[in-house]
């Protein structure tokens, strides 16, 4: 199992998307910024609301409403949380199978 102090970037990608890919580090970076800036579009426009990516998993924009919390400086004060946007993440069956080393 990896070690998991270890985060992959934005950077490692591009990196490996340069060597497999067989491109430049640079070109690989930019399709990788290209890709994500299409994604978050993606979420944000109103014709879609999700994005889906056959074999990875779905993307999806939801509502939080607005909620009451606890203020973490003083426990005892209530706080209005208010209403935001939100990206839930959804992992296909594949993407399922290959983190349980079933692929």
């Amino acid at each position: 199992m990896a070690d998991k102090n270890k985060t992959m970037t934005k950077e490692d990608l591009a990196e490996q998307l340069a060597t497999e890919g067989r491109m430049l580090k640079i070109d690989a970076a930019k399709s990788v910024d290209i890709i994500f800036k299409t994604i978050a579009e993606g979420l944000i426009d109103s014709d879609f609301g999700s994005v889906k990516i056959a074999g990875f998993g779905s993307f999806e924009l939801v509502q939080r409403p607005a909620r009451e919390g606890v203020n973490p400086a003083d426990p005892t004060m209530k706080i209005t949380i208010p209403a935001s946007n939100a990206v839930k993440f959804k992992p296909s069956k594949t993407l399922k199978d290959i983190v349980n080393g079933k692929k």
